[in-house]
C-alpha cells in the first residue's frame, strides 16, 4: 500500500514537473504579443496624442497586462524621477529587475531594447520606421515562439510522465 502510494506521488510530481516547465513556453508566446500590443499602443500615443514618454508609457503600464505592465510602469517611473539618462536605461533596468518574470530569451529582449534606443531620441518618421521595424521583428520572434511551443509543449508533458515512470520502474 505505501510502495504504491509512493510511486503514485512520484509519477505525478513528475508530469506536474513537466506540465510547469512547459507552460514557459506559453507564457512567453503571451508575452510577446502582449509586448506588441503595447508597442502599437506606444505607436499611437506618441504619433497621434503627442503624449510625453513617461506618461505614455504609464497609460501603457495601465492598460497591459502583468508582467508587461511592471516594466512600463518601472520604465515610467525612473523617467519621471530622472533616475534614468535615456529611455534605453530606463527599459534596460526595468527588464533587468523583472527578467525572472519575464519568459523572454535574449534576442526578444534585444528587439524591445532596440526601440529604446531610438525613443525621444528621432522625430516622427524617424519612430514610424522604427516602430515598424519592430513589429516586423516582434512578429518573426512571436512566429518563432509558436513554432518552439507548438513543438516542445506535449514534448515536455509527456517527458515529465515519461520520467516519473522511468523512477518507478527502476524503485520497483
Amino acid at each position: 500500500m505505501i510502495k504504491e502510494m509512493g510511486c503514485l506521488i512520484i509519477v505525478a510530481a513528475s508530469t506536474i514537473a513537466g506540465f510547469m516547465y512547459s507552460e514557459k513556453f506559453k507564457k512567453r508566446v503571451k508575452q510577446l504579443n502582449e509586448f506588441e500590443r503595447a508597442i502599437n499602443q506606444l505607436q499611437d500615443e506618441i504619433e497621434y496624442t503627442h503624449t510625453h514618454l513617461p506618461e505614455a508609457f504609464n497609460n501603457i503600464a495601465e492598460k497591459s497586462e502583468n508582467p508587461i505592465n511592471k516594466v512600463f510602469s518601472k520604465v515610467s517611473n525612473l523617467l519621471y524621477e530622472g533616475e534614468a539618462e535615456s529611455v534605453y536605461d530606463a527599459f534596460e533596468k526595468s527588464i533587468n529587475d523583472k527578467k525572472f518574470e519575464l519568459n523572454l530569451d535574449e534576442d526578444d529582449i534585444n528587439v524591445i531594447l532596440d526601440l529604446s534606443k531610438t525613443l525621444g531620441n528621432s522625430d516622427i518618421d524617424g519612430h514610424k520606421r522604427m516602430f515598424s521595424l519592430v513589429r516586423n521583428n516582434l512578429k518573426k520572434r512571436i512566429s518563432i515562439a509558436e513554432v518552439s511551443m507548438n513543438k516542445n509543449v506535449k514534448m515536455y508533458r509527456y517527458l515529465g510522465f515519461t520520467i516519473g515512470a522511468m523512477l518507478v520502474i527502476v524503485l520497483i
